[in-house]
């Protein structure tokens, strides 16, 4: 399943209403968006971003609901919301726990340098408020489909940027999906092993 930090503090997310939405009007006016403010989202919209893209909706019969579909129950996929401009919640890294509805802090405050060598040409995502860095581990589909299950989690990865996209359309909040970055220095700041996990998809989110 999730990746436990059980040695460091973490945020319970807030609570929020359950709003409805027309799916439809929310497909056709989806859309990128790459001129953001600097201004932080509040810790309400993001909590309601990462619960209904990747969060615990239902259980049933003792077993977790997601939802996205993936590969054999197998869950391949960990979120990090790099927070660059934050109100309530501090400029810093952080791992979403899906289970808990909470943020476990890695690294905050965060500076300027700690970030400074993973950009590659993408200036206009410096403003963003949070990017959620989406990491694949891809033992955990390759242990039960061998290589044949090494495209498993980017196929997820898709289902719940998705999910991304269309929750923040509906909060009003600009949404961009990322291609790359520098790699390398990203797990430094992770601090993850490339050849366990590796990062492969971002989402920057804004105002």
């Amino acid at each position: 399943m999730s990746k436990r930090y059980n040695r460091l503090r973490n945020i319970s997310l807030p609570k929020f209403p359950i709003r409805k939405a027309n799916l439809i009007e929310l497909l056709i006016n989806r859309s990128s968006y790459r001129e953001f403010s600097g201004k932080p989202i509040s810790l309400q919209q993001l909590s309601e971003i990462l619960h209904y893209s990747a969060g615990l909706v239902r259980e049933s019969e003792g077993k977790f609901h997601f939802p996205y579909p993936s590969a054999g129950g197998k869950y391949p996929i960990e979120i990090y919301p790099l927070v660059l401009y934050g109100d309530e919640l501090k400029n810093g890294l952080y791992h979403y726990s899906p289970t808990e509805h909470a943020l476990d802090i890695l690294l905050a405050p965060l500076k300027k340098e700690d970030i400074s060598s993973i950009w590659m040409s993408q200036k206009w995502f410096r403003k963003a408020s949070i990017i959620l860095i989406f990491t694949a581990v891809y033992h955990r589909t390759t242990d039960k489909y061998g290589q044949k299950g090494l495209p498993f989690p980017f196929i997820e990865a898709g289902h719940i940027g998705q999910n991304v996209y269309l929750l923040a359309q509906s909060l009003g909040i600009g949404c961009c999906a990322i291609g790359q970055f520098k790699e390398k220095q990203l797990c430094k700041l992770l601090d993850i092993n490339p050849f366990e996990e590796y990062p492969i998809y971002y989402i920057a989110l804004g105002n």
